[in-house]
This record gives C-alpha cells, sequence and structure tokens, in this order.
C-alpha cells in the first residue's frame, strides 16, 4: 500500500493542475469531487488508475477500490493546496523538487512507451538461458554433521583420541559438549529444525574446516569464539539444479532488467544526437 500511496501522491501532484485547467464546464456531470475550487473529475481517476501497474490494478476497478483512490486524491488535493495557501510551491526548494517530480514522471512515461515497442521476452530466450546457465541455478553443498564444543583444546583433543580410539561421537557430545545441541547428540540443525545444511549457514572459519572433512570422518580440533569444536560429518550431497519452472520468474526478471538496461542506454545515445549535453 504504501507504493501505491506513493504512485498516488506523484499521479495527484502532476496530473491534477494541468487537467483542472484545461476541464470545459459542460463536464461538470463527470465531476466526482469538489476541494475548494478545483474538480476531480472521472478522466483524472482514470488517468491515475492507469499509472498502477496492471498487475496490481484489478482490486481498484471496483466501486471499492476507486473509492479508496478518490479518497487518496482529495486527501492530497487537499493537503497540496493548504501548502499552495501558505505559498510553499514558491519555495525554490520546493519548486525544484516539483520541476523534478514531473521530470522524472515524463522521463520514466517515455523509457515505458519506448520499451512497450520491444517484443517481450520469449519463452524459447528462458528456456535457453536456463540451459545456458544451469550450473547458476545449482544449489549449494550440503552436509549432515555433529560437533562436540568443550572450552579447551587440551578436552579437544582428549575427545580426538577417544574418537579414534572407536568412541561414539554422538555419546561423547551428549557428556561432554556445552553446546545446547548436546541433548541430542551434538546434531547440528538450522533454525527451522532441518539437519542438511547448506554452505553459507556458517561462521566462514568454521564452515570451511567443516565442509573440508571427508563424509564419514571426523575433525578438529576447530577454535571458535565459543570455545574448541571436534566435528564429525555424517553424509554430504549435491542437490540437484532448480527446475525451470521453479527458477522461470527469477529467469525472466533478470532478462527484463538486462533489456531495460540496453533500451535505456540506447534511448540516452539516441537523445544527446539532438539534444546537447554539458557536465562541468
Amino acid at each position: 500500500m504504501k507504493e501505491l500511496r506513493f504512485v498516488f501522491l506523484i499521479a495527484a501532484l502532476l496530473f491534477i493542475p494541468s487537467i483542472v485547467c484545461a476541464q470545459p464546464a459542460s463536464q461538470a456531470g463527470d465531476v466526482l469531487a469538489t476541494v475548494g475550487d478545483i474538480q476531480i473529475t472521472r478522466e483524472m481517476l482514470d488517468n491515475i488508475i492507469s499509472t498502477i501497474p496492471e498487475e496490481n490494478r484489478v482490486p481498484f476497478l471496483t466501486p471499492d477500490g476507486q473509492k479508496k483512490i478518490l479518497d487518496e486524491v482529495v486527501s492530497f488535493v487537499l493537503l497540496s493546496e493548504a501548502a499552495r495557501k501558505q505559498g510553499m510551491d514558491k519555495e525554490p526548494a520546493v519548486k525544484t523538487r516539483l520541476d523534478y517530480a514531473q521530470r522524472e514522471y515524463l522521463a520514466r512515461e517515455y523509457f515505458r512507451r519506448r520499451a512497450a515497442q520491444t517484443p517481450p521476452i520469449s519463452e524459447e530466450e528462458l528456456q535457453k538461458f536456463y540451459q545456458d546457465h544451469i550450473n547458476e541455478f545449482k544449489p549449494p553443498e550440503e552436509i549432515k554433521a555433529r560437533h562436540i564444543l568443550v572450552k579447551t583444546e587440551a578436552q579437544a583433543t582428549k575427545l580426538m583420541e577417544q574418537l579414534k580410539s572407536g568412541g561414539d561421537f554422538a555419546e561423547l557430545a551428549k557428556k561432554t559438549s556445552i553446546d545446547p545441541a548436546a541433548e541430542k547428540g551434538g546434531k547440528l540443525e538450522l533454525m527451522d529444525g532441518r539437519d542438511w545444511l547448506p554452505r553459507g549457514s556458517f561462521e566462514k572459519s568454521f564452515e570451511h574446516a567443516l565442509f573440508k572433512i571427508p563424509k564419514g570422518q571426523v575433525g578438529g580440533p576447530i577454535k571458535t569464539q565459543f570455545g574448541w569444536h571436534v566435528l564429525k560429518v555424517e553424509d554430504k550431497r549435491d542437490p540437484e539444479p532448480s527446475s525451470f519452472v521453479q527458477v522461470r520468474s527469477m529467469i525472466r526478471n533478470r532478462l527484463d532488467e538486462q533489456r531495460n538496461a540496453a533500451i535505456h542506454q540506447q534511448l540516452l545515445d539516441e537523445t544527446k544526437k539532438t539534444i546537447p549535453v554539458t557536465i562541468k
């Protein structure tokens, strides 16, 4: 709703003054509200609704939605007229901001119309990008692991010796670890309880040591701010890449961004040929 409020604000500030001046008296029947001597018409409301992204527009096409927009516009007109009566629109800083807001809107509208002339990203392009970049959609390596946390290096070294002699890791964790995971035999889990742990879940030095340990092996001791750790990696896996369906929207967004950036640069290059620019 905050984004829509911003859209309404810009639309009200940009459209209302120019449209009001152009309203012929014969259109009085189209007037939806009056604020002072300003008439808010059906045409103005339709123009404002058209500024809302199409995917978000449907709720505002209902009578209730249109009433909400009308209430919003009335609020902005009321407050903006109060500002004008105080002469705020004559202040240099405010005039600069109003001018910039109009120019920003015109620039965005110019870009939008030119971009609309470009064919949309095709399904074939989306599929090709997925196949060409499939490794980018591969989740990070995951492991299942346990750890024992003790206060001193000597304690950790003694535990390593016990484990090499056939000690049971989970039982030793329950007996000696000062970490809350001790009651689960030192089992490492994510906050949501998952025990498959992807790279990026831990502090870097701890994670670097953990993921170097071969499957089924014990490693350590490793020192962190919490103490000394003895580690065991019980299993490892490389998850399959996400399916095309799972990442299709992300691919479209990325290609749309790339296309829009190219169009933007093209428009700048074109207009600079006809409108001189000097930057000091």
